[in-house]
């Protein structure tokens, strides 16, 4: 058995084994093609007999960490051939994924999955964090004289991320996104496509004010079936907008008409509509855990939010004397004190940027 870095030329039979998984290669494919950051020798393959029979990548991302940008390899895209499972062969994969991050000295590594104990024994750790539940966004109490309208990319990129930055940014381990990662993390944010070959459609709604600059957003997928408010933000001093906001998609989500005057193509708002039939009509699901003043302002405007605990979030160490002189601790004391950050409810990974 082989264990290296896949070639550039091994791009479409990498390709062709992760389609083995959803049956969906279109999808895979957008990684290699969009994301300003992939590198063939962060996707890592096993070949027998020059068979690429297994696979791991590693996402070169950076991640707010007291207001400096750390590197950080998430792992995804993992995947075996069913007749080489039980080899052990994902297991020596995992180990060059480690010696791999180390060489290119990243600090930290996340990765999301469900077989926690296999994970486990390569050093990663299980971290809960909440999700928020808005079940009565619909009634909060918001200014009226707010405009909802749509995303265009060439029109509002560079407010958007100018408020993402602004919010985000005040929080560790949100990611830290330039122009060309913005325009990465569109095509495939969510990291869940809902039909083959297409990466998360969300609906991308902003609030204004006349044709002022936007002051706040929200990005809504469905993820598992269940409406998903996977990012928003909001300028300083404008919490009012992102209630207007919260508001907005909750009449959406309970099948009713907006409360407020509406521009641009809104068909994307569909997404608010839950396909499990065990969800419950118009509830909203997100992150609030990290700003308590917007959750008290949610509480007092007539929606109380509840929390659900996540745990499949898995998060290590990979270069402790790095991280050690980050967070100003002894190198045997980086982890803790890393996981003691990331565990805090004021820290916050957006779900739109899941790999």
């Amino acid at each position: 058995m082989e264990l290296r870095a896949a070639r550039r030329s091994e791009r479409d039979e990498v390709l062709d084994l992760l389609a083995l998984w959803y049956d969906d290669r279109a999808f895979f494919a957008l990684y290699n093609q969009n994301d300003s950051t992939f590198r063939d020798d962060l996707c890592l393959v096993a070949l027998d007999n020059g068979r690429i029979v297994s696979t791991v990548q590693i996402f070169d991302r950076q991640l707010n960490f007291g207001g400096e940008p750390v590197p950080l390899g998430g792992i995804g895209s993992v995947f075996t051939r069913e007749d080489y499972r039980h080899r052990r062969v994902a297991s020596e994969l995992m180990r060059l994924a480690v010696a791999t991050m180390e060489r290119e000295r990243f600090e930290l590594s996340l990765l999301f999955a469900e077989r926690l104990t296999f994970y486990s024994q390569f050093g990663w750790r299980e971290i809960g964090r909440k999700f928020s539940m808005l079940a009565q966004a619909s009634q909060i109490a918001a200014p009226r004289d707010i405009e909802i309208d749509t995303f265009d990319a060439a029109r509002d990129l560079d407010a958007i991320a100018a408020i993402h930055r602004g919010y985000s940014g005040r929080f560790n381990v949100t990611a830290v996104r330039d122009i060309e990662a913005w325009r990465s993390n569109l095509v495939f944010a969510g990291n869940q496509p809902l039909h083959p070959g297409k990466g998360a459609e969300e609906y991308f709604a902003m609030a204004r004010q006349g044709n002022a600059a936007p002051v706040a957003y929200a990005r809504i997928t469905r993820f598992h079936g269940v409406a998903m408010v996977m990012e928003y933000g909001y300028r300083p001093n404008r919490m009012e907008a992102m209630l207007a906001l919260f508001r907005h998609l909750g009449e959406v989500a309970m099948g009713g008409p907006s409360s407020f005057t509406l521009k641009g193509d809104h068909r994307n708002a569909a997404l608010l509509k839950s396909d499990r039939p065990d969800a419950a009509p118009g509830v909203i699901v997100t992150h609030t855990a990290h700003d308590p003043a917007l959750e008290e302002r949610l509480r007092a405007g007539g929606c109380p939010v509840m929390h659900h605990a996540d745990n499949f979030y898995m998060w290590r160490a990979i270069s402790p004397s790095l991280l050690a002189q980050r967070l100003d601790v002894a190198p045997e004391r980086a982890e803790d004190r890393m996981l003691e950050i990331v565990r805090s409810d004021s820290s916050l990974f957006w779900t739109s940027d899941r790999f």
